[in-house]
Parts: C-alpha cells; sequence; structure tokens
C-alpha cells in the first residue's frame, strides 16, 4: 500500500509541471536522414533577420543558423546539406518548433524560463532591452511620458508582456494597441495614429533606419526590460544543442564574432557595449 501511494504521489507531482510537446524525431536524425535542415525566421526584424533586396533570408541570426548548419554538416559527415527558411510569425515560433515545421528558430527570441517549459536555447547570441520610438516634439520621448497616450507593441511577444508590466509598475494608464508586426507598429507611428512603439532597442534602430520620417522620429534612452537572446530549438534535443553551441563557441573564439557585428550593426551602433563583448567572450567555451 505504501508504495502504491508513493507512485501515486509521483504521478500528481510530475503531472503539475508543465509537459514538453509530443515525441519528435531528434533533428540531427532527421537531418542525416533527408539531407536538409529548416530554420524559421522573420522578415522584418532588420538586422538580425529579413528579406534583402533579392528576397532572400539574411542578417545577423540569419548568420548564425547557416555557421550551425554548416557545423552540421561536419559532424554528420554530409558532402551536402540543404538549408530551408521558412517564415514564422512572432506570435507562431514555438508553436512551430514544437510542432516540428522548423528545426531552429533564426530570429530575436527572447530566452525566458516560461519559453523554456515548450523549447530549449542555444548560447546567448546577444542582450538587448525594450524601448520606445516616436516622433519628435509629440511629449513623449521616453516610457514615462506615455499616460494618457496610444502606443503600439507586437502581440505575442515579450515587450507585450513587459510593457503590461511596466504599465503597472509606473502606474500610468496609456492604450496599448497591438500588431502583428513592425511594418504595423510603424505605419501607425508614422501615421500618427499612435504616440509611440514599442519593440527591442536594437530593432527599432534598424525600423528608424528605413523609415520615410526618420528624421521626425527619436529612439528613447530608457529601457523597460532586460532581453538576452538565444536561438530557439526543440526541447529535450542535447545533441542538436550541442552542435549548435559548438558553432557559436568558435565563432566567439575568434575574430568572426567582431566580423558580424560590423557587418550587421556597424551603422546601427559602431562599438559593442562591455556586456555585449562580456556576453561572447563567457560562452567562447574551449574545446
Amino acid at each position: 500500500m505504501q508504495k502504491l501511494m508513493t507512485c501515486l504521489l509521483l504521478a500528481l507531482w510530475i503531472s503539475g509541471f508543465p509537459q514538453a510537446s509530443h515525441a519528435r524525431e531528434p533533428v540531427l536524425g532527421k537531418v542525416l536522414e533527408t539531407g536538409r535542415i529548416t530554420f524559421g525566421y522573420a522578415e522584418d526584424r532588420l538586422p538580425f533577420s529579413f528579406n534583402d533586396q533579392n528576397g532572400n533570408p539574411a542578417g545577423y541570426s540569419i548568420d548564425l543558423c547557416r555557421a550551425i548548419a554548416e557545423q552540421v554538416r561536419k559532424e554528420l559527415k554530409l558532402p551536402k546539406l540543404d538549408i530551408e527558411f521558412i517564415k514564422v510569425e512572432s506570435s507562431e515560433r514555438v508553436n512551430a518548433l514544437v510542432h516540428s515545421r522548423v528545426d531552429m528558430d533564426c530570429g530575436t527570441a527572447t530566452q525566458t524560463l516560461t519559453r523554456m517549459e515548450r523549447v530549449d536555447f542555444t548560447f546567448m547570441t546577444f542582450v538587448t532591452g525594450a524601448s520606445m520610438v516616436s516622433r519628435r516634439g509629440t511629449g513623449s520621448a521616453e516610457p514615462s511620458q506615455i499616460q494618457g497616450k496610444r502606443v503600439a507593441v507586437i502581440s505575442g511577444t515579450t515587450t507585450e508582456e513587459v510593457l503590461a508590466q511596466y504599465l503597472i509598475e509606473a502606474q500610468l494608464t496609456a492604450e496599448v494597441i497591438p500588431v502583428g508586426n513592425f511594418a504595423g507598429g510603424m505605419g501607425l507611428l508614422e501615421e500618427g495614429e499612435v504616440d509611440g512603439f514599442f519593440s527591442d532597442r536594437v530593432l527599432l534602430m534598424g525600423q528608424i533606419m528605413k523609415s520615410p520620417i526618420r528624421d521626425k522620429l527619436q529612439l528613447s534612452e530608457d529601457l523597460i526590460s532586460y532581453e538576452p537572446y538565444a536561438l530557439m530549438l526543440p526541447r529535450d534535443d542535447g545533441d542538436f544543442r550541442l552542435v549548435a553551441n559548438r558553432a557559436l563557441a568558435n565563432i566567439y573564439s575568434g575574430n568572426q564574432i567582431g566580423v558580424l557585428y560590423k557587418k550587421w550593426f556597424g551603422l546601427i551602433d559602431p562599438r559593442p557595449s562591455t556586456l555585449l563583448i562580456s556576453l561572447f567572450r563567457l560562452q567562447a567555451l574551449p574545446e
């Protein structure tokens, strides 16, 4: 009887934890069988993940994923590895991994404990924070100045969550307009339909650069969150995660990371922050 009760209590204890998704084939086994690896990406997250002038995926995160694909090819001793990129909306990134639509998400996912209940993450790839872009002369240059204003944020992102919490903690009342992507948020701001648009600061820099009214826009100095970026991959696939982290560690340990930073961030923020440099050095693990 005591043994039965112990088993029942153990089953109840386990059931209290969020369960992983349905079983899926390990990524390396699937790649070995098909000769193909599939990456999810967003086409509007300049300079991390976007479509170039020829319509091809490009960006900092895309380059990191291509390096991971090459590491996979080498470790599996494949003569060739096909890479497929699939556009995935922000709100569907986790589900795309859980339901095996993609093998890895090559975007700007913030590593959170809640997401780790369903997916895993590689080493961190960048650090930023949520900020706000607004039109000059509107009296809403900083997040603390949005009392009674209308602001936009992309739904399904960590920024949406931290903005809601920030409004509560700062005791501010603002009308929050959810949008589906950067084009929606920037469009509302450029048309004067909202007073501010919240997202990760480094992504907003890229949006300002390509805006037709960039000279009329301003980026807030204050951050309302800490956003550690990493690449999302399937939960409990340790072999694939190891290969991905080995590729990243190799990039961080040499001068390749400096080349990548200059390539994708040189025009936005010429010098990486001390925090970002430390992030790369701490993750340049020896073989």
